[in-house]
């Protein structure tokens, strides 16, 4: 076997190898010279560039602007609106408000409470046939609201929150139209007005405007004569009720009277004169609806029980049992007691030193104790013939400083008058209200 390193050997030292190699090696440095003999001339042809770096004076700084980007759009879930179920109907005869509700699934443990919660508002265990009621109910048939007609213009809206129950009575948004009513008493004034297209109430707002100045029991005569300026309530085109009456004229045995309803900013609304003087006096002209007199105040009478002459400094007033007797004036019960004598009986302490004090009757208002403000007009208690009584009747006695007064002779001390930053809006309004008077018609 030949060695390899050996024949490598023997090729390189071939005479015709060597100068193959040679020659190879002559080309590659005669085209090395070329190259750097180019170069040279190309850079001595190049003048050299000295670049000199500008001076800077001043730096200027700019803000650098900051786009806001489009905020990420959030993703929020779909929130499932509740369903609920509304019941509607009318009240059954007989039918409680227990009853209406377990029939809707309601238990009995949250009737309770809804009556309870509600009481001050309006009294849920007196509901009344035919009138409309409707109850809201969630998806699971529990009660979330509930809705009854409780009086002719009134409905009690219940609603509940939570584990109570919130309610009120709303009003409906009435359109107030303007009319007159007028008449000439024929009988009495409650039939008169009746006739002229009025209400009973409209009546009894009558008599509670003029109650200082006619005693609608005594002073009212055939002939006389009243013009209302009232304000009719009307819900979707349709007559609902009587509102407040705006302005009055009346003539009572031949005198003048009348009255504009005005309300001061802030302060509550009465009625007065056309010239601005208050009709509400300190004290009414009687406390109660009475039929006749009985006894008159007198220091010499004879005692139906007792049988013996006595004085009587009070007057009695006879009606029926249970007629509503009424606070005389703005004051404060310093007696609420029973004797054989004067039987069931109030005292009232009045401003100015007055006193006034109520005999015989039959029960007491809700309420009536020692130290207790009344106001005026306010039902104090009820006619009635306890203890030296014949018959039912009141026993009506006043005093001031001490000093018994003829409640049928005593002249009421006037109301507040107007405050003269008050006066110059008054007469505007009465002028306007009385001219409505004269010519908007009953319609």
């Amino acid at each position: 076997m030949s060695d390899p390193h050996q024949n490598n050997l023997n090729k390189s030292s071939n005479p015709k190898v060597f100068k193959w190699r040679q020659q190879i090696w002559f080309v590659g440095v005669a085209l090395i010279s070329i190259f750097l003999v180019g170069a040279s001339h190309y850079f001595e042809g190049k003048p050299t560039q000295i670049v000199h770096s500008p001076q800077v004076d001043e730096i200027e700084f700019r803000p650098l602007e900051i786009k806001s980007l489009p905020e990420p759009e959030l993703y929020e879930p779909e929130i499932e609106e509740p369903v609920y179920r509304l019941v509607e109907g009318s009240i059954a005869r007989n039918q409680s408000l227990s009853d209406l509700m377990s029939d809707h699934g309601i238990p009995f443990k949250t009737v309770l409470e809804m009556v309870k919660q509600t009481r001050p508002t309006y009294n849920l265990r007196r509901l009344r046939p035919g009138h409309s009621y409707s109850i809201k109910l969630n998806s699971d048939d529990q009660l979330v609201a509930f809705t009854y007609q409780a009086e002719k213009n009134r409905e009690l809206f219940i609603e509940r929150k939570g584990d109570e129950f919130v309610s009120r009575l709303i009003a409906p948004d009435y359109e107030i139209r303007l009319a007159t009513l007028e008449g000439v008493i024929q009988k009495n004034l409650i039939s008169t007005v009746l006739k002229a297209g009025g209400s009973y109430q409209v009546a009894i707002n009558l008599e509670e405007i003029f109650a200082w100045q006619i005693n609608f029991f005594k002073d009212l005569r055939e002939g006389d004569s009243f013009k209302v300026l009232i304000e009719k309530k009307f819900l979707d085109q349709e007559f609902a009720d009587f509102g407040k009456i705006r302005a009055v004229t009346f003539q009572n045995r031949g005198k003048n009277l009348s009255a504009v309803y005005f309300k001061p900013e802030g302060e509550h609304g009465g009625y007065y004169t056309s010239d601005g003087r208050p009709l509400k006096k300190q004290f009414l002209k009687s406390p109660l609806k009475y039929t006749r007199i009985t006894s008159k105040f007198t220091h010499r009478r004879f005692h139906p029980i007792y049988k013996k002459h006595m004085a009587h400094r009070a007057v009695d007033y006879a009606a029926p049992r249970g007629t509503p007797i009424y606070a005389i004036s703005d004051g404060e019960v310093i007696k609420v007691s029973r004797s054989s004598r004067s039987g069931k009986h109030i005292k009232l302490k009045h401003s100015n030193g007055y006193v006034s004090s109520y005999s015989h009757m039959s029960g007491y208002a809700a309420k009536m104790s020692r130290g207790k403000k009344v106001d005026q007009g306010q039902i104090i208690g009820y006619v009635g013939a306890t203890g030296a009584a014949t018959g039912p009747h009141l026993c009506f006695h006043l005093r001031k400083n001490g000093k018994s007064i003829n409640p049928l002779t005593f002249q009421s001390p006037g109301g507040p008058d107007l405050q003269e930053k008050n006066q110059k809006a008054f007469h505007l309004l009465a002028q306007q209200e009385m001219q409505a008077l004269k010519s908007v018609s009953n319609t």
